[in-house]
């Protein structure tokens, strides 16, 4: 068991796909920003001075996301077979070269679930090993497993939900983006065993837009487990978008929800690395009071809301059960029937007829 080990929050420019006409040049992109990857590294672990290497990657670093194509045209054009695809066993294959673990995120297009496609975390070890697949649950952008619940539980059970990876340098567990802002998956990564939580981002960086930034130091720090946050510098798009919609920063937090090491710009760099200690976490964990703080985890008392959450119906469950996911627009109409039935109950107030938003039937009214 490597106690110690370098991991790096490699912050990269996103070159996306969207432009390509057939999956050829998409592909090809795709391997360009493959063969920046080799380079980067290659780089970064020379800088670990011998030491077992983790490196991860931000999202939507190889392909870029859905804009204006629709799911059969994204699927043929942009998703991966995770693993099955040759992009993704020459990521397998640098692993291997450089010894390191690579953690990356794509949108998959798996066979046992045609017509569907996820956004999807994995983590590849210096054997070349896909370790850990974890499927964005909360997304508008894709199919969540939440779509498809029942059916996936009894394909992949709770293992294939929230999965870990046990491996030599810890346990470690992935969830990507916007995902931090709901805290049930990395409450739940943490509750089935996760010491480390990889987070491949494209987020807006400093300036701590509906606090992501703010929430990746409290989903460290109440789950106790290291966070390494890899966020893309820019996005390289033909103009399709702005260059700046993601915003870098990129950053290492500790079990203390404390920023161990942060890139503090927007630029491609690998200024987020550091010594990652599993025994330092592990004595935090396995002591009840002291000079660790509150143990967060040993205190949890989960019996006391487990009624409430098992209760609570927001978003619905199965929506792409039947057929794949056709439009956004019913996932937007299922957040209208949401608003509207959470007013119905009470739990949710609407705001008076003068300050709802012209045009906008949300309120439930």
């Amino acid at each position: 068991m490597a106690l110690l080990w370098k991991a790096t929050a490699m912050q990269t420019n996103n070159v996306i796909v969207n432009g390509a006409n057939t999956r050829e040049e998409a592909m090809a992109i795709v391997n360009k920003s493959i063969d920046r990857w080799e380079m980067l590294i290659r780089f970064a672990v020379g800088r670990g001075g011998g030491m077992p290497n983790l490196v991860v990657f931000p999202e939507f670093n190889l392909q870029g996301f859905p804009l204006h194509e629709n799911t059969e045209t994204w699927m043929k054009k942009a998703c991966f077979q995770i693993p099955g695809s040759p992009e993704i066993e020459r990521l397998q294959k640098i692993a291997q070269k450089y010894k390191t673990f690579i953690g990356a995120n794509a949108y998959e297009a798996p066979p046992e679930w045609p017509g569907r496609y996820f956004n999807c975390s994995f983590l590849i070890n210096p054997s070349g090993d896909v370790v850990l697949k974890y499927r964005r649950i909360s997304t508008a952008q894709a199919a969540s497993p939440h779509d498809v619940l029942d059916e996936y539980l009894q394909k992949h059970g709770i293992e294939g939900m929230f999965p870990v990876a046990k491996t030599e340098i810890g346990n470690i567990s992935m969830m990507p983006c916007g995902e931090i802002l709901w805290p049930e998956t990395a409450r739940c990564l943490a509750l089935r065993g996760a010491e480390v939580i990889l987070h491949p981002t494209s987020d807006h960086g400093q300036s701590d837009h509906m606090a992501w930034e703010s929430s990746k130091k409290v989903r460290a720090a109440e789950n106790m487990v290291y966070f390494i946050s890899a966020n893309a510098g820019k996005l390289v798009n033909d103009g399709l978008l702005p260059e700046d919609t993601h915003a870098g920063n990129s950053k290492i937090i500790d079990f203390q929800g404390q920023v161990m090491v942060a890139s503090n710009t927007t630029g491609e760099n690998c200024n987020a690395s550091t010594v990652i200690d599993m025994d330092a976490l592990r004595r935090a964990r396995c002591t009840p009071t002291g000079p660790f703080g509150v143990n967060r985890l040993a205190r949890l008392r989960s019996e006391a809301y487990a009624k409430v959450l098992a209760e609570a119906s927001f978003y619905p469950p199965n929506l792409f059960a039947n057929h794949a996911m056709d439009s956004k627009q019913r996932i937007q109409d299922a957040l209208i029937d949401v608003i509207k039935r959470k007013v119905n109950e009470g739990v949710l107030v609407p705001p008076s007829k003068d300050a709802a938003l012209k045009g906008y039937n949300v309120w439930g009214s």
